[in-house]
């Protein structure tokens, strides 16, 4: 009973997690939203702000590393179109929230979260790449 009622308040912690950041106007983007948006024509840009040492063991394919915090002109570097659709990931969803915000008070128009970071990602399936 102990571990259900455990599990429970993190779960209901982690959704009013993003339900914080998604009032303040940090749009999520679901595991499968993402896997339907990379098989588009225009993919979006996936900016991974893990440590370099995690981003190693698995990445999202194509992602770039900016490891957080990392200054606006550091994102800028990563992705320099403040219009084209650009997608923000941490491990659990905890480090990518507040960079989303950095980069929409910096003039970026179309970026989103992953909600739950990769641990969602690989949970519902995702690919990943190692780089060890």
């Amino acid at each position: 009973m102990r571990a259900s009622t455990a599990v429970l308040i993190v779960l209901a912690l982690l959704v009013l997690w993003d339900a914080g950041w998604w009032l303040a106007g940090v749009r999520p983007l679901s595991p499968w939203a993402l896997k339907a948006a990379l098989k588009k024509d225009a993919p979006p840009t996936i900016l991974d702000v893990r440590t370099p040492g995690e981003y190693a063991l698995f990445h999202i394919p194509g992602a770039i590393n900016v490891p957080y915090p990392a200054s606006l002109n550091e994102l800028a570097l990563a992705a320099p179109d403040p219009n084209k659709p650009l997608v923000v990931v941490c491990m659990t969803g905890h480090r990518s929230p507040p960079t989303v915000r950095q980069m929409q008070q910096g003039g970026y128009t179309d970026v989103r979260n992953l909600t739950g970071g990769m641990a969602a990602w690989k949970l519902f399936g995702g690919q990943t790449l190692s780089t060890d």
